[in-house]
């Protein structure tokens, strides 16, 4: 195993069909490379210009913009 150090790498958070998160990457053909994740505190920057911060009753979570989730005049 050889470590590659990979600050500044862009990808992708993603979650599996099973409620795991992972870290993908895309290559110039359009081909893929998906991490699991071991690091326990990996900082992240969200670049996601669709993503959102929601308080629902209490509870914090990250999704798509209001447009998105077709919820607008709800709002």
């Amino acid at each position: 195993m050889k470590p590659e150090k990979i600050q500044n790498l862009k990808g992708f958070l993603c979650k599996s069909f099973d409620d795991q998160f992972f870290f993908r990457t895309y290559n110039k053909d359009g081909t893929f490379n998906d991490y699991e994740i071991c690091h326990l505190d990996l900082e992240i920057q969200i670049m996601d210009s669709d993503a959102y911060i929601y308080n629902r009753n209490g509870n914090l979570c990250i999704d798509y913009s209001p447009k998105t989730l077709g919820i607008e005049k709800e709002m």
